[in-house]
This record gives structure tokens, C-alpha cells and sequence, in this order.
């Protein structure tokens, strides 16, 4: 899968970073600390290529806080 325009896959997402995630399952942007790193790396499950499924969210996108 193609992430969003603009946005990086979730396969080189670094979940201890903060980074705005694109949730294509309620089609919202999630502003995303880093303090659940832990957590995310731990439960997060590949629902497809470059998708990751966590806490009921389907995350196919990622992008620095500042952006690029």
C-alpha cells in the first residue's frame, strides 16, 4: 500500500519519535508524542504492507512533526 501524499510508510516509522500518523480507518491525521513507543512497538501488528494496526486505528502513513 501507497502511503498518503507527503507521508512515509509505516515500515520506517521509529514510534519512540514524535510524527503525525495518518489513520485510514476514521481517515484522520493523529499527532503522535513518542511517549506510547514502547507500547506501539510491542502491540502494533502489520495489517498490510505498510500499514500498521494499533489501539483500533489503522496507521498507513507517517510524517515528521515539522515536516519532510
Amino acid at each position: 500500500m501507497i502511503p498518503p501524499a507527503g507521508l512515509h510508510s509505516m515500515s520506517s516509522f521509529d514510534p519512540l519519535q514524535p510524527a503525525i500518523l495518518h489513520d485510514s480507518l476514521n481517515d484522520e491525521i493523529v499527532t503522535w508524542t513518542g511517549e506510547h513507543g514502547d507500547d506501539f512497538a510491542k502491540h502494533a501488528r502489520k495489517h498490510s504492507e505498510g500499514v500498521m494496526e494499533y489501539d483500533g486505528r489503522l496507521f498507513d502513513g507517517w510524517g515528521n512533526v515539522l515536516g519532510g
